[in-house]
């Protein structure tokens, strides 16, 4: 099995927790009375989008790829501390900052990844859009429906190349021995 399939599972939790606030920022998920929204969230956000993220992470840092090993780290805890977040209820105002922190994250990881792929390169550029569209949340202004339609065309794009690293895993016989995933990662 190829290195690139690692990449998925990180994608693939990305789009995960993206597919949630998608469907929460267009109200098509809507929490039965008495029951709390933000902690059925937490939990996916929590164990399947950060969790997939950090363990990516991890193989990467294992085979010394540190750019992949510094994004899906730096997003595997944005979903970790997202879902601690929503689980515990609290406070929408600190998400500006965050946000911000995030925005210039992404940005500085963008031009790395548009060298690398530009399918990569889009999840990354349409991050930073994401990141800036919550700022507003500092002040209680944050759009639902102006995140929803971000957070579904990264969606989209990171869908695109999931499938382009599975069929690459897969179908390319010379990524499929270790020595040469080690190689093309360093």
């Amino acid at each position: 099995m190829s290195a690139l399939i690692y990449a998925a599972l990180g994608l693939l939790g990305l789009n995960t927790g993206l597919m949630i606030l998608v469907f929460c920022n267009f109200g098509m998920i809507k929490a039965k009375e008495g029951v709390s929204l933000p902690n059925g969230q937490a939990a996916w956000f929590l164990w399947v989008a950060g969790v997939a993220e950090l363990f990516a992470a991890a193989f990467f840092f294992g085979v010394g790829d540190t750019l992949d090993a510094a994004t899906f780290a730096g997003f595997g805890l944005f979903w970790v501390g997202l879902g601690t977040f929503t689980f515990w209820g609290g406070e929408g105002k600190v998400l500006g900052p965050m946000a911000i922190a995030y925005a210039i994250f992404s940005a500085a990881l963008t031009p790395a990844y548009m060298g690398i792929s530009w399918t990569l390169g889009l999840v990354l550029l349409f991050l930073v859009f994401i990141f800036l569209a919550i700022i507003p949340a500092a002040w209680g202004k944050a759009n639902a429906k102006v995140l929803g339609t971000l957070q579904l065309i990264c969606f989209l794009i990171t869908m695109v190349a999931i499938f382009g690293l599975v069929w690459a895993s897969l179908s390319d016989p010379y990524l499929n021995t270790l020595g040469t995933q080690l190689l093309l990662l360093r």
